[in-house]
């Protein structure tokens, strides 16, 4: 019996020093990639809904203009101001993925190009620059847990 004992405990330290598996990195940076190209399409849609699915419920939203939205409720509304301005089309594009070596965390940054009618009916076209960190979930799936974008453009004069 303690024989057989000495065995079962010398195979579980053995199996606890064997190293974690290596993640596969690449995957995960084409993963995020995908996810954040079908957030661009989620976005054609106009609905704050659609959007904000692809944020985590501990989402932090640093939107141009205003205070950081720091609940579910504060980014559903920062949002739906967007999404609502007339003609709205939004795009980016990532520049960079890149990967934490445990592979449960990652960023991207890029370029945005966004326009819409003002009160008048004039087009008003911005452009600027991204930042989004993405999370993996216990799915597997990948959410963004922080979200800042900001024009490149200068401030109007009034």
């Amino acid at each position: 019996m303690k024989k057989i004992l000495g065995t079962i405990v010398c195979a579980l330290m053995i199996a606890g020093c064997a190293p974690a598996p290596t993640p596969d990195l690449a995957a995960a940076e084409a993963a995020i990639r995908k996810t954040d190209s079908a957030w661009v399409e989620a976005a054609k849609l106009r609905k704050a809904e659609a959007w904000t699915a692809f944020y985590t419920d501990d989402a932090i939203v640093l939107p141009p203009n205003e205070k950081v939205a720091t609940t579910k409720e504060a980014t559903l509304k920062s949002i739906s101001a967007m999404m609502a301005l007339p003609e709205l089309a939004i795009a980016w594009q990532p520049t960079k993925v890149a990967m934490a070596q445990s592979g449960e965390l990652g960023y991207l940054y890029g370029s945005y190009t966004l326009s819409y009618k003002d009160a008048k009916g004039g087009l008003v076209k911005d452009e600027g620059k991204m930042v989004e960190i993405w999370k993996k979930q216990a799915d597997g799936g990948w959410k963004c847990v922080t979200d800042i974008w900001n024009s490149d453009l200068p401030v109007a004069a009034n």
